[in-house]
């Protein structure tokens, strides 16, 4: 399965030619929204026990990260990802690291922009969300 997001707000006067790069390349692609494909996910992982890996390289508008790769590791226990310079081959960081078996509770006030938030979080929104290195996480999170 190839999966594509596309984010709003985007120029709709590029959508076609995107939607249509999308169709040459895998034909069989299908449209869905976001709930469709939670419901579809959930099914395949009735136990919610998956692991759920992968290699990012080259991203950014215009290819502005093309240096840039990230790696993503993601289960039920946690989610983390680790950046580098891949054409340069500097030392990982650690850009995004949330634990999802600690307690968490969702916020009293109603809002579309609550996300579960952990030690670091990839859109550096807080001052804690700096890139670190790996071996900077606590004992505790290293497990």
């Amino acid at each position: 399965m190839h999966l594509q997001k596309l984010s709003l707000p985007y120029d709709p006067s590029t959508l076609k030619s995107w939607l249509t790069a999308i169709r040459k390349r895998w034909p069989d692609t299908k449209l869905i929204t976001q709930g469709e494909f939670g419901l579809l996910w959930r099914a395949h992982y009735k136990s919610n026990n998956f692991n759920y890996r992968f290699v990012e390289r080259g991203s950014g508008v215009g290819g502005s990260d093309a240096n840039n790769e990230i790696s993503w590791f993601m289960n039920k226990d946690f989610r983390l990802a680790l950046l580098k310079d891949w054409k340069t081959n500097t030392p990982e960081k650690v850009i995004d690291f949330t634990r999802y078996d600690i307690p968490t509770k969702e916020p009293a006030e109603l809002t579309r922009k609550w996300s579960l938030l952990g030690e670091i979080n990839q859109k550096q929104s807080r001052a804690q969300d700096k890139p670190v290195p790996l071996d900077s996480l606590s004992k505790i999170d290293k497990v």
